[in-house]
């Protein structure tokens, strides 16, 4: 038997779970960014 959910329903739970991953990646993205430019100050500070 199918599932008794209305197209809307299904839209609805689709655009959240594209932004939940929208925002998911982009945060991953800045976090690699902030570690990556932590990494070059860090390598920087060790040559003086």
């Amino acid at each position: 038997m199918f599932p008794n959910s209305s197209p809307l329903e299904a839209l609805a739970a689709y655009a959240l779970a594209f932004v939940a991953g929208a925002m998911s990646a982009t945060s991953v993205i800045k976090y690699i960014d902030k570690v990556r430019r932590d990494t070059i100050v860090i390598r920087r500070c060790d040559r003086s």
